[in-house]
């Protein structure tokens, strides 16, 4: 079986909103979809695979892909700020329910959140929960240029690691970043966003909180930068006082969860290496880049054959809760 956790589904109806406005992000419809101006250089085709669920399916099929877990993509409802951010993030979720309830073996979703109002967006959280039967939640880089330890953002994330809720850590344009060409945006910017922020949630202590947190695109550069981080942790004579954290951030490191959407073999032979199969997830971040790729590539990774079920779908019916969604495909 193969769980794709990195699929994306724009919401028709939230681009339909972004036309017309004057400031980014902005959507224009266009004969084959929309182009959708997430940042100064960065202008994103949606098409067909991304809009409906017919081509998603096809594609799906034809990649041997059993479920997706969909997420919505760039941008999501929280650049739109306050009351309307926290709207749009209710209505999205609202429309991917009534996907997953449809056709429960195969998708699940990814929940959205507003962050405009700290309670409303607990509220919603938790509705996503126990109301919508949602698999776990989308969470950006950056909420349109707060950092994930912000006092707005942060008791958000510690109540949904509290609730055991997995996330799935996805980049968005950086702040002080907007003007980078797309390809520097998206090959360089995206993955090192990510990664500051799962250092910063480190450090603000979330990790003591047990959270499933699983950064898209091979956990960014961390893999490749563990040990630097963790000899720093060490080199570096700590503050007077008691030590805020239970362990140093780096060493948080070792219970990060990645998923496989990279390129080449020696990066996902090298996570594999690193942090073992029980923390790879398996995603192609449908339609984008090159989504039959990492499948590809999850064949060819020398593991063994229980290793590979366990990152093609085995984590994931784990973390996502997804036994009875893969029951219903079967």
């Amino acid at each position: 079986m193969r769980i794709d956790i990195h699929s994306h589904l724009m919401s028709v109806a939230f681009l339909e909103h972004l036309q017309g406005r004057d400031t980014l992000p902005t959507a224009v419809r266009d004969a084959e979809g929309f182009i959708t101006h997430c940042a100064p250089q960065l202008s994103l085709p949606y098409r067909a695979p991304i809009l409906e669920l017919g081509a998603k399916l096809a594609d799906m099929d034809a990649a041997g892909i059993d479920l997706a877990v969909l997420s919505h993509g760039l941008p999501g409802p929280h650049v739109l700020g306050g009351a309307e951010a926290d709207g749009w993030a209710t209505r999205i979720n609202n429309e991917l329910a009534v996907i997953t309830a449809a056709q429960p073996g195969r998708f699940a979703a990814w929940a959205s959140l507003g962050f405009g109002d700290r309670r409303r967006t607990i509220a919603e959280a938790d509705r996503c929960l126990d109301e919508l039967g949602l698999a776990g939640f989308q969470v950006w880089s950056n909420i349109a240029g707060r950092p994930l330890d912000d006092p707005g953002v942060l008791p958000v994330l510690e109540h949904l690691a509290d609730r055991g809720a997995a996330l799935h850590l996805h980049p968005a344009p950086p702040p002080g970043q907007q003007t980078l060409g797309a390809a520097t945006m998206l090959g360089f910017a995206f993955p090192a966003d990510t990664s500051l922020a799962v250092l910063r949630l480190a450090s603000a202590g979330l990790f003591d909180h047990d959270p499933v947190i699983i950064a898209a695109h091979l956990g960014g550069v961390l893999p490749w930068l563990r040990e630097r981080i963790g000899m720093w942790d060490h080199a570096i004579p700590q503050l007077p006082g008691p030590p805020r954290l239970a362990q140093p951030a780096g060493e948080y490191l070792d219970r990060l969860y990645v998923d496989t959407v990279g390129y080449g073999l020696a990066p996902v032979e090298y996570c594999y290496t690193q942090l073992g199969a029980g923390r790879l997830l398996f995603g192609t971040d449908h339609p984008y880049g090159a989504p039959s790729v990492p499948g590809q590539l999850a064949d060819r990774l020398p593991c063994t054959p229980a290793e590979r079920e366990q990152i093609l779908a085995g984590n994931a019916r784990r973390l996502l809760r997804l036994d009875t969604a893969a029951a219903e495909y079967a």
